[in-house]
């Protein structure tokens, strides 16, 4: 028997862990990762053209190697990436920075370049990396796009915990997670009580871990602009007790 509440015991370790150098370092190693093994993927792909230049008995070209470390590479990155994030953050999914899938296509694009320029006579595969090379670019143009709307989102959110009403608020409907389920990344509705009385019903999205998982019935808080009660955009929704931007964002994508 302990007198130590396990459960406030891991959210303490957890808390801890929250924008710890060794996340960072983590994520890092992650991207780096992602992005040697996606270049090296696909320079083993360009590397079957070497095939053709092959005489009986030589052996097979150095990049088609490639192939078979660039996709452990690829995976081990992703589960480094993913696991030291959610650290970092203390969410379960949520990617600080450069997005790991932009970071893949870096890699595609450094690994096209490379494969194409080791050929002989390239001819129109140049196309290839140019074109990946340009999806990359639209991809990371939309990232910090999307990072610049995320930062929006947050400044409305201090206006709001600031200067509009906190209420508490019931979980009337949120979806539930099998045994197995780690999480939920889904849709929760709660059922609150404006400034002027009136019965409101707001759906959100949101990510919570197992353990921080909300059942029907259980007690929550939101944030609203008493001015525009009606408007979904300026609502946030938080475990009870919620006070802070950092306690709303707990449940929010």
């Amino acid at each position: 028997m302990s007198t130590v509440d396990p459960v406030e015991a891991r959210r303490q370790r957890e808390a801890a862990r929250v924008g710890s150098p060794a996340s960072v370092v983590g994520m890092v190693i992650g991207l780096a990762l992602l992005v040697i093994g996606a270049a090296l993927e696909v320079r083993g792909l360009f590397g079957l053209a070497e095939f053709d230049d092959m005489s009986e008995g030589d052996q097979p070209p150095l990049a088609i190697a490639g192939m078979v470390i660039g996709l452990p590479l690829i995976l081990a990155g992703m589960f480094i990436h993913i696991g030291a994030s959610r650290r970092f953050t203390g969410r379960l999914l949520s990617a600080p920075g450069v997005g790991r899938t932009s970071m893949l296509f870096v890699g595609l694009s450094i690994g096209a370049w490379w494969g194409v320029l080791s050929l002989p006579s390239p001819g129109m595969l140049w196309l290839i990396p140019a074109g990946v090379t340009l999806l990359t670019a639209a991809m990371l143009i939309t990232g910090v796009v999307n990072r610049i709307r995320r930062r929006t989102r947050h400044d409305v959110l201090a206006q709001l915990v600031s200067r509009g009403r906190i209420a508490p608020a019931v979980v009337v409907e949120i979806p539930e997670i099998d045994a197995s389920s780690g999480g939920l990344l889904g849709p929760v509705t709660v059922k609150f009580v404006d400034a002027n009385g009136i019965d409101r019903w707001v759906t959100k999205h949101g990510q919570w871990k197992r353990a921080d998982l909300p059942a029907t019935g259980d007690a929550a808080t939101v944030v609203f602009d008493p001015e525009r009660p009606s408007d979904t955009s300026r609502i946030w929704v938080g475990p009870a007790g919620s006070s802070s931007a950092a306690d709303f964002e707990r449940w929010h994508r």
